[in-house]
């Protein structure tokens, strides 16, 4: 009789280690999906982060406009440079009219002319010179003064014509964009070791009980 209960028992034994055995499969399958999209997340992030720093370089540029309305932003580089460090932006222009820069975070910058070229990269903001409301979102690019990679906003002077521009370089932005891309990935070679465990772990139940099993055979 204890024979018989211990075979039965082996049995639901047999027949959960095969259960844990199939979820481990499933496990393993989410993993490689996982791994899977994280790459997509990685593209979906660039995307969704571009949309993003659009919205928010933006409203910084406006902010400035709206400075420039009321008298209370210096144009001089130590007070641009001063509102450049308080609001995390790495370079910021301010033309006049012609498209000069008369204010800028960086000293070298003042006098700096945005180009006529249609080729040129900076071209496409002077437009803003003759708007008034005008907005101008570009993509990361190499730029015209010294060829590094940025990513530029601007949007047209609303006390005058001129043109408000602010940039990030483009290790700043794809930094970001791999730390939270790696999140997916850590989270995906994780689930495949946790099915690694999972299948170890069955794997083993099923040897306990064959041996078991047989031992109880041979009595």
């Amino acid at each position: 009789m204890e024979n018989m209960e211990l075979i039965n028992l082996l049995e639901k034994q047999k027949t959960a280690a095969f259960n844990i055995k199939g979820a481990a499969g499933e496990i393993n399958m989410i993993a490689i999906n996982a791994a899977i999209e994280s790459a997509h997340a990685a593209a979906g992030i660039r995307s969704m982060m571009e949309k993003v720093l659009d919205g928010m370089m933006t409203t910084v540029c406006r902010m400035i406009t709206r400075l420039l309305d009321s008298g209370s932003f210096s144009l001089d580089q130590k007070s641009v440079n001063e509102f450049a460090n308080w609001v995390g932006i790495e370079e910021i222009y301010i033309t006049d009219s012609d498209g000069v820069t008369v204010g800028s975070n960086l000293e070298p910058a003042y006098g700096w002319r945005f180009p006529d070229d249609p080729k040129a990269q900076a071209f496409v903001f002077r437009k803003l010179i003759e708007s008034k409301d005008g907005v101008v979102t570009q993509p990361i690019k190499s730029r015209d003064l010294d060829s590094q990679m940025f990513k530029f906003v601007g949007v047209s002077r609303t006390d005058e014509p001129g043109i408000v521009q602010i940039g990030y370089r483009a290790e700043t932005i794809t930094k970001y964009q791999v730390e939270i891309g790696a999140v997916f990935g850590i989270l995906a070679s994780e689930i495949k070791n946790l099915g690694g465990r999972v299948t170890n772990a069955s794997k083993a139940m099923l040897e306990m009980t064959d041996e078991l099993e047989k031992a109880s055979k041979d009595k």
